[in-house]
């Protein structure tokens, strides 16, 4: 019995970000209104923070489970260092070498894939050290710069890069991969489905027009 959990990880996302939504917008009323935001934005700050960690984690069950595809010629090269930026690159080749991905698309992965990293690593490696504040995207005001890092506009962008992978790189996969990756990618094709669909429904589309 084999399951693959990284459409598990989008639904999570969603749920999540839901949650970081209803509690952003409160918020944003709240504020406007000119009463205390205090428990709104740590809701939004822990739904955000969440929703987050959950789409990096799908990339990290993305690339274990493309990565069982392959045969070994087609594994990327594990590095000793286990730190973000090495992480993402890492994901990123691996997904190149399952899906079939040309440099242009490689290069955009490696991107979003290095975005992604970085708010994973400042939740689940945060540092207790003092630092200087940052200014709320949404309210204006200084917070820690955690506070302002794990918003609800930021969680949106990252799910949705998540949630599009999902759909790009099985669509590239069926179409440029190896054989041993097609059964996988039309997996994921289907399984996704209602993550898109929902996605489409509450936020828009997924994809940009290209």
């Amino acid at each position: 019995m084999r399951l693959d959990t990284s459409v598990h990880w989008l639904e999570i996302a969603l749920d999540h970000l839901a949650q970081a939504k209803s509690s952003h917008e409160s918020m944003v009323a709240a504020h406007i209104e000119g009463n205390k935001v205090g428990d709104l934005l740590e809701a939004t700050f822990k739904a955000s923070m969440q929703a987050i960690v959950a789409s990096a984690t799908f990339f990290e069950a993305l690339y274990a489970a493309s990565r069982d595809c392959m045969p070994s010629a087609r594994l990327a090269p594990k590095a000793s260092d286990r730190s973000g930026a090495k992480r993402s690159a890492l994901v990123a080749e691996q997904m190149k070498r399952s899906f079939g991905l040309k440099l242009k698309k490689t290069a955009e992965l490696a991107s979003v894939s290095a975005e992604v990293y970085r708010f994973r690593d400042e939740a689940v490696h945060p540092s207790s050290s003092f630092g200087p504040p940052a200014v709320h995207p949404t309210l204006g005001v200084l917070v820690e710069r955690r506070l302002a890092m794990f918003s609800y506009p930021n969680a949106h962008l990252l799910v949705r890069a998540a949630l599009a992978y999902c759909k790009i790189l099985p669509t590239i996969g069926t179409k440029n991969g190896p054989k041993e990756v097609q059964e996988f990618a039309q997996y994921l094709l289907t399984a996704g489905q209602p993550c898109f669909l929902l996605w489409e429904q509450t936020y828009g589309p997924l994809l940009d027009a290209t």
